[in-house]
């Protein structure tokens, strides 16, 4: 298994770090909510606005520690 940082963008800005074997299944599993919350680093937590049109804008393989 390999760990995805996916980045998702609404009116704030969402990184979710997730384990899939591939970057389309880690962005299937975001897109169906099946993802540790603890691992989403986001810019609007506490706000009840802005998520409605929230899309996959990146999938990034992290590797070793670093991202590419």
């Amino acid at each position: 298994m390999k760990t995805f940082k996916v980045i998702r963008s609404w009116t704030g800005y969402s990184e979710i770090t997730i384990q899939a074997a591939s970057k389309e299944q880690a962005a299937h599993l975001v897109e169906a909510g099946e993802y540790d919350n603890d691992k989403e680093a986001l810019t609007g937590s506490g706000l009840d606005y802005g998520y409605e049109n929230e899309e996959t804008i990146d999938v990034k393989e992290i590797e070793q520690g670093r991202t590419h």
